[in-house]
């Protein structure tokens, strides 16, 4: 019995050594491994167009809006159904800003956004023909907008919350790193805009509606949470028309970042795992050789 685990753990030892064996033998294989693939990761870092973030932090405004909206709760509890009519309500904390991000991300936002920037041809530069201002008439079709919106949303802009702190930050990523500045800083001054319009809008029919029911109520009671009401519009409404940066206050704007800082391709991370990747393949093809192509073994104890 100690006979045959030993004849076992001999033969193990020398597989192991024709292993080592091999490898040595197939040195070349290995090296010409390693020199293509530190080739080809070299050619992507110094050849890939480079790409760059801007990037705007946000804080929510919410706290200035609630501020403004003190007195609300007892008086649409008194209303109940007429507020809702009117379209006032008192939503969760955070509501706002969930609904402005939602704005942000949607679709008639976005294409909006580069419909007034122009920017069908700067996103589709292979397509478009500078010389004519037109597209390629060698291509099927022209991209559209639905195209462009999904372009842009997985390949230009994120969006990110830190629930902890509440910062929002809107990166844009671009091949011209003054324009991923620049468009990062435009998407928060719209969507401050957006989200100001869209308060004054509703505040506007709110008002409205409440001074109709006004007219034609008699009762004391209601007509003083009516007024309550109407009240608080008004001073959303003054918010609103007062405050540019009304869903969103900017806390660091973007800046065009430097030129020697795009956020990929990571020259360094490609230049050191372009050997690391080849010695690895290298390896794994000349062991792959060895177990495909090696003698088979004499059965323990024949």
């Amino acid at each position: 019995m100690n006979a045959t685990v030993a004849q076992a753990y001999d033969e193990e030892f020398i597989d192991i050594r024709e292993l080592l064996a091999r490898l040595r033998t197939r040195w070349m294989w290995i090296l010409a491994s390693v020199v293509v693939c530190t080739a080809l990761t070299s050619a992507m870092a110094f050849l890939s167009t480079p790409v760059y973030r801007g990037s705007v932090v946000l804080t929510a405004a919410d706290s200035e809006v609630a501020g403004m909206s003190g007195g609300l709760g007892s008086a649409l509890g008194q209303l109940g159904g007429l507020a809702s009519l009117a379209g006032i309500s008192v939503g969760a904390d955070g509501s706002a800003t969930e609904e402005a991000l939602a704005v942000l991300r949607s679709r008639q936002f976005t294409d909006a956004f580069i419909r007034d920037l122009q920017l069908m041809p700067i996103l589709f530069p292979k397509l478009w023909d500078k010389q004519t201002g037109t597209w390629r008439t060698d291509i099927e079709a022209p991209p559209t907008p639905a195209q462009a919106y999904k372009y842009f949303d997985k390949r230009v802009r994120s969006i990110f919350r830190d629930k902890k702190t509440n910062l929002v930050t809107v990166n844009v990523d671009w091949r011209d790193r003054e324009l991923a500045a620049q468009w990062a800083n435009e998407l928060v001054q719209r969507l401050n805009a957006e989200m100001r319009a869209r308060a004054i809008e509703r505040t506007n029919a709110s008002v409205g509606y409440l001074e109709t029911e006004l007219k034609t109520t008699t009762t004391v009671a209601t007509r003083d949470a009516i007024n309550r009401l109407i009240e608080t519009q008004i001073k959303q409404r003054m918010l609103a028309n007062v405050t540019p940066e009304y869903a969103f206050r900017v806390v660091d704007k973007a800046l065009p970042p430097d030129a020697d800082d795009p956020i990929k391709p990571k020259k360094l991370l490609l230049l050191v795992a372009g050997p690391v990747i080849g010695l690895a393949l290298g390896v794994v093809g000349v062991l792959i050789l060895f177990w495909v192509y090696a003698p088979p073994r004499r059965a323990v104890g024949a």
